[in-house]
């Protein structure tokens, strides 16, 4: 069986981070799975996989590059070797369409077996991922079969993958006698000296999109425990620095390297507090277990908070009422905007919800955990693939 992933680089990293932890998810079920994925740009595939080499680079359609037993095509490459053995079970990801190359081979009217497509679809809390879950798809041959695919935190979706490199570190960090090594082994493995007086503090964890950071580094450096933030590299790395250094430097603050996709899920786990954007680290936030900050996608007419809030609804049944209340609050104020930009900031408030870190904990654990109990994604994407005849 062989799988092909489809993905285009739209947002930075997320898009193809996903499609490779997808990939490793599929091999760690069935190492014999034949898995070839056909992405747009190769240099952010490396930047998260060390060891994926990009030159020297086979010539014009000459043939693909390997990494770890993947097969890795170029978008615009149309590899002959496609056409000896045909596309069969296609994922493509987030609406990202096929190359033209592939499209006449999945449409090809002389190849007379079935073909399945699936939609992996955008991460929402929204009913409609529940709704949509499965539902097939019009094709324009009755040989191509289509079907929708929603990753999803609740019953009735697919829920989000679980690899097993992920799921053994999460462990790790979840366990309070294994916990303070692995913290330190997670900055080691992001390129950072160890020292002993990181071990007491509280680690904040930084990768938004751009906007003013000062409310919240005022906020940070009033709460009564001593933080250490982390701060990974990209659109929030200068404003969150740039008010850390206008506070006069309140708290140690590191600047992480560009990390690997397993070393950042370590330094993500270690988080105290993780303040995440997007859709695959907001999947690791709530994979982690630990209380986590979301900013997410900016989108027309405020439409990111119809998306928090759905989110928020997921998450309340897990919480005390009172103090989720300050939690929902800050969420929804750390979203409101119409565009992203380093003066772009709003009313948000994080000293409450620190305040109430001991009532909310659990809530954040128990709500992992309920997703967790949905099963693993990839699982349940490879069971709907092997059933198809």
């Amino acid at each position: 069986m062989t799988i092909d992933i489809l993905c285009k680089v739209v947002d930075n990293y997320g898009d193809i981070g996903l499609v490779y932890r997808l990939a490793r998810a599929f091999r760690d079920l069935d190492p014999g799975l034949g898995i070839r994925i056909i992405v747009d740009r190769l240099e952010a595939f490396r930047d998260l996989a060390p060891g994926l080499q990009l030159e020297p680079r086979p010539g014009q359609g000459s043939g693909p590059l390997s990494f770890k037993g993947f097969t890795i095509i170029p978008w615009d490459e149309a590899w002959r070797g496609m056409w000896e053995e045909r596309p069969r079970f296609v994922v493509e990801c987030f609406a990202c369409g096929r190359p033209e190359w592939f499209d006449e081979l999945l449409y090809d009217p002389e190849d007379e077996g079935l073909r399945r497509v699936v939609n992996l679809e955008f991460l929402s809390a929204e009913d409609y991922a529940r709704d949509f879950h499965l539902m097939p798809s019009a094709t324009r041959s009755d040989r191509v079969r289509k079907t929708l695919f929603m990753p999803g935190f609740c019953p009735g979706t697919g829920g989000l993958i679980i690899d097993k490199t992920f799921q053994k570190a999460r462990e790790a960090f979840l366990d309070p006698e294994l916990r303070p090594e692995a913290r330190k082994e997670a900055l080691v493995l992001g390129g950072l000296a160890w020292e002993e007086a990181y071990a007491g503090l509280f680690w904040v964890s930084v990768f938004t999109y751009e906007r003013d950071y000062t409310r919240l580094v005022s906020d940070l450096a009033a709460w009564d425990r001593p933080i250490l933030a982390l701060v990974a590299p990209g659109r929030s790395a200068g404003p969150f620095l740039a008010a850390w250094e206008a506070a006069g430097r309140p708290f140690p603050a590191l600047a992480l390297p560009f990390l690997p996709q397993e070393a950042w899920d370590r330094v993500l786990l270690a988080s105290d507090l993780a303040i995440v954007r997007g859709e695959e680290s907001l999947a690791r936030a709530v994979l982690s277990g630990r209380p986590f900050l979301w900013h997410a996608y900016v989108q027309d007419q405020k439409h990111q908070l119809v998306k928090v809030e759905a989110l928020l609804d997921r998450m309340a049944p897990f919480f005390p009422a009172q103090a989720f209340s300050g939690l929902r609050a800050l969420f929804l104020a750390f979203n409101d905007r119409e565009a992203d930009g380093p003066g772009q900031g709003g009313e948000e408030e994080i000293l409450p919800v620190l305040e109430d870190l001991g009532e909310l904990e659990p809530g954040f654990q128990s709500f992992s955990d309920s997703v967790m109990e949905l099963g693993d994604l990839a699982s349940h994407l490879l069971t709907f693939l092997s059933d198809f005849g």
